[in-house]
């Protein structure tokens, strides 16, 4: 099971940039920009060669190829890429299921239900598209800087290192002093779109049923829940925006410092002061890119902050058997049907009356051979419930089905009437499925009677082979 410390997080991450996909994107990058930071190169040798009226056509091609050939490497990473964030989903499905298994404490719980599909479907997808995305980019830019300052430092001026040096030295420092204010604004914008996402969940009952009322309320709760996310999440661009300008300035002044110094030391100098002010183009791009470069790296935390979130959202809650039992009336249920013997007659045996029950063992003593039992008691004891205790306590040794569900079976359903479609799920689960016990929950709700005598006599073929242990909706 996933443990969302920070520690796991990192290792998530980490596999999600050492996978093959991950690499090859790095590695096309790294490419594409050694190509890219040549171009000065033989720009600035054709220059020179120019001004000194020597040859200067390989120079030419050279730069020319260095313009052109850096597009191929680039659209094939992006190709790539994309294979990688469907791996990246495929992990996270993984994740989602490891740590979900089996967790039938919350399957009836509606708020869990509905915040978890949410991460499940759009939050989580998102964010990891997002990531991707954000550490492809971030790759790209820091190596497009990162060469290009070394061709300038190599080929011109040595202090172009050392201002871009000084450039990022001040950025990290505003950076730290920032992060704890960056991280409360990035938490408060992710939940809002999760609450947003969860009142949106509800919008096809409220809007569609055409009940006034429920629909008022789901709308007031809604647009009150837009509002704050739009909010939280301005809030978080605004203060990303201030904070952008603040490094914009940081990286421009001491490299600018140093194109003054750099034209002033050689305005004798012909060709080198033409070869530098034919590269200023390339320098002005470099701090663009560096701009961007320096407000990705501060949005890490931002990515951070959303995976941390996600993965500890679907976690398992800490329910355990001991609170599930509590909800149930025990008073109010009994326990009524008959049992078949392990004797060659496989006679029946009936429970002596209403059998009355003080806990979910008294019920899993019953459950040792094949025969149909029915749980009675008034609605809202628990009946459900201890069915579900059931199911925990015996796992993948009993099926469990409720009323109403979405759970995987060869026989399409959607076609069907509901009779009909139950009736296969029972024909389905009677050939295909190897179990000791049968969990029903309420299957003759919605049925008209033809229908439930049909059923009840398939559930009869059934527990001539399992325990069948059912609640019934009509008595």
């Amino acid at each position: 099971m996933f443990n969302p410390s920070s520690q796991k997080i990192h290792k998530y991450i980490r596999g999600l940039l050492t996978n093959k996909w991950g690499c090859a994107c790095f590695g096309l990058l790294t490419f594409q920009q050694i190509i890219d930071a040549s171009a000065t190169i033989w720009l600035v040798a054709m220059m020179k060669h120019i001004t000194a009226g020597k040859p200067f056509f390989l120079d030419l091609f050279l730069y020319l190829g260095s313009l052109a050939f850096p597009y191929l490497p680039g659209c094939i990473a992006l190709v790539i890429k994309i294979t990688w964030k469907q791996e990246a989903q495929k992990l996270f499905i993984q994740t989602f299921v490891n740590s979900n298994r089996d967790q039938i404490d919350e399957w009836s719980n509606r708020g869990i239900k509905e915040e978890k599909l949410s991460i499940l479907t759009a939050e989580g997808p998102s964010a990891l598209h997002a990531l991707i995305d954000y550490l492809y980019d971030l790759y790209g830019y820091v190596l497009s800087v990162l060469f290009n300052i070394l061709t300038l430092s190599i080929i011109l001026e040595p202090l172009f290192a050392a201002a871009y040096g000084l450039s990022v030295l001040a950025v990290v420092f505003v950076m730290k002093m920032k992060r704890p204010l960056q991280r409360r604004l990035t938490k408060k914008a992710l939940t809002s779109r999760i609450d947003l996402y969860q009142s949106l969940l509800a919008a096809w009952d409220n809007v569609l049923l055409g009940n006034f009322y429920n629909f008022k309320l789901w709308q007031e709760k809604t647009f009150q829940r837009v509002n704050r996310c739009s909010q939280k999440n301005v809030e978080l661009e605004r203060f990303d925006q201030i904070l952008a300008i603040v490094i914009s300035i940081l990286t421009c002044i001491p490299s600018l410092g140093v194109v003054v110094y750099y034209v002033y030391e050689h305005r004798f100098n012909i060709p080198d002061l033409t070869a530098f002010l034919v590269t200023l183009p390339i320098l002005f791009m470099i701090l663009s890119y560096t701009y961007q470069t320096l407000s990705l790296l501060f949005r890490w935390t931002m990515h951070r902050g959303k995976l941390i979130s996600i993965y500890k959202a679907i976690q398992p809650s800490q329910y355990s058997a001991m609170a599930m039992e509590k909800k149930i009336k025990w008073p109010k249920i009994y326990l009524e049907g008959n049992l078949l013997t392990t004797s060659a007659d496989e006679s029946h045996i009936s429970l002596a009356g209403p059998h009355s029950l003080a806990s979910h063992q008294d019920l899993l003593k019953f459950t040792r051979q094949p025969g149909r039992m029915t749980l009675r008691g008034e609605n809202g004891a628990g009946k459900s419930t201890l069915l579900m205790l059931i199911k925990k306590s015996m796992s993948d040794r009993a099926f469990f089905l409720p009323t109403q569900n979405q759970l995987a079976f060869i026989s399409e359903t959607n076609k069907h009437s509901t009779g009909e479609s139950l009736r296969n799920r029972l024909c389905e689960i009677l050939e295909k499925v190897d179990v000791d016990v049968l969990l029903l929950d309420e299957w003759d709700a919605n049925l008209d009677k033809e229908n439930q005598e049909k059923l009840s006599r398939l559930i009869d073929q059934l527990a001539e082979k399992k325990c069948v242990i059912e609640v019934r909706h009509r008595v």
